[in-house]
């Protein structure tokens, strides 16, 4: 069976625009993994700090065009699965209390906005294969199960577990419902092998043993972590972040491709274009002045014109450009066994794992992004190392 293979993918993807998308098919994974869906106390869906659902009701608080952007990759055979929850949230306790102990149905807060947000998929002409359950903050099965059967009511015909720890819970939620939905509901499980999940790098056949006498046939995906940017990546504790390099008087050449291109903002000063700047770009310039290309493009002052990829800068007296540049380095990846997070070191574990796992899982697309320009791995600006197609090559080559 040929290998899977996942990418989890936050702001970078949200607000990447035609780049991310055109970038992910490049890459060629099995599936992407929208993260993360948090659930606020009133049951609105908030993708990161974005509302994306509210009172049935799909519509995005800051635009993304995300549906018709799934689309594309739903169109090209990449499975599109939506992740709920992560550290630091209260999302399954907030879903907990709103379904009050029981399977939700029309009229409830969880199963009419988790149908909203999967009705905004398909209209586009795309489709959400699975919810994730990323629990990290009430590890009940009891309300798992029911969150569980509330997705299926309302139309999902797969969930996936994204666990690091509590192998008894996850062991009895997968019993559960499979008693409740069938085998292959929960199609599989995300195993975290990096930063609190660290310690799963060398307890992955007995995951998988546990799910297989749970009555489960989930495939056992687990994932490692990417190099991690500095914290930030633009802005942190009310300066620019240590990632941020500056380049004086220059600007995106105007005879260069401009396909990354991603979005233009006007702001008063530099340091308020880092502070609002995406995960989703790696570069951008700042226009002290008015600046008019020979290619028709025209910018004035204040613009910020932000871009994914790599740049080609031209002569610009009146700009200036500010790109994440590192450093970067193996923040989550337990040392030892493993000594950096660059593709190679990636596909060395994956290739002790073998035919004991069915795919493996990178974690961040975002992370990807902020270090692209940073030089690891042995890449340089013009020709990065750590790529998505990259770390995508990682599992696929590791488990071959």
């Amino acid at each position: 069976m040929t290998a899977s293979t996942r990418i989890y993918a936050g702001g970078a993807l949200a607000f990447g625009g035609q780049p991310a998308i055109n970038d992910l098919l490049a890459a060629d994974y099995n599936t992407v993994i929208v993260w993360s869906v948090h659930v606020d106390a009133t049951g609105n869906l908030i993708l990161n700090d974005t509302q994306i659902v509210s009172g049935g009701v799909y519509k995005e608080a800051q635009p993304m065009n995300l549906p018709s952007r799934l689309a594309q990759l739903s169109k090209a055979g990449v499975e599109i699965i939506f992740s709920v929850g992560a550290g630091g949230t209260s999302d399954f306790t907030n879903i907990a209390a709103l379904l009050g102990g029981k399977p939700g149905g029309p009229g409830n807060v969880i199963y009419d906005n988790f149908q909203a947000l999967k009705k905004a998929m398909v209209a586009a002409g795309g489709d959400i294969n699975a919810i994730d359950f990323d629990n990290e903050d009430n590890l009940e099965t009891s309300v798992m199960v029911n969150f569980g059967i509330t997705l299926a009511n309302a139309g999902y015909t797969n969930v996936t577990f994204c666990p690091y720890s509590g192998q008894s819970t996850w062991y009895a939620t997968m019993k559960a419902l499979v008693a409740a939905k069938g085998t292959g509901f929960v199609n599989a499980i995300h195993l975290q092998c990096y930063s609190g999940g660290g310690w799963n790098i060398g307890q992955v056949s007995s995951w998988v043993q546990g799910f297989k006498q749970a009555g489960g046939q989930a495939l056992m995906i687990p994932g490692l972590g990417t190099n991690q940017a500095a914290p930030g990546p633009w802005w942190y504790d009310n300066a620019p972040s240590s990632n941020v390099q500056k380049v004086p008087n220059v600007a995106m050449y105007e005879g260069a491709n401009w396909g990354n291109y991603l979005y233009t903002q006007n702001f008063p000063t530099a340091d308020a274009a880092m502070q609002a700047a995406q995960t989703a770009a790696s570069f951008f310039f700042y226009c002290r002045g008015p600046l008019i290309l020979t290619n028709g493009r025209s910018f004035q002052t204040g613009d910020a014109v932000y871009f994914t990829g790599s740049p080609w800068w031209g002569s610009a007296p009146q700009a200036d450009a500010y790109y994440l540049g590192g450093p970067c380095s193996n923040i989550y990846n337990p040392n030892p066994p493993m000594t950096g997070a660059c593709p190679a070191d990636l596909q060395a574990q994956y290739k002790t794992w073998g035919s004991s796992v069915d795919g493996g899982f990178i974690w961040l697309y975002d992370s990807v992004i902020s270090c692209l320009l940073s030089g690891c791995c042995g890449g340089t600006m013009d020709q990065p190392a750590g790529t998505a197609l990259a770390y995508r090559e990682a599992i696929t080559n590791g488990l071959s």
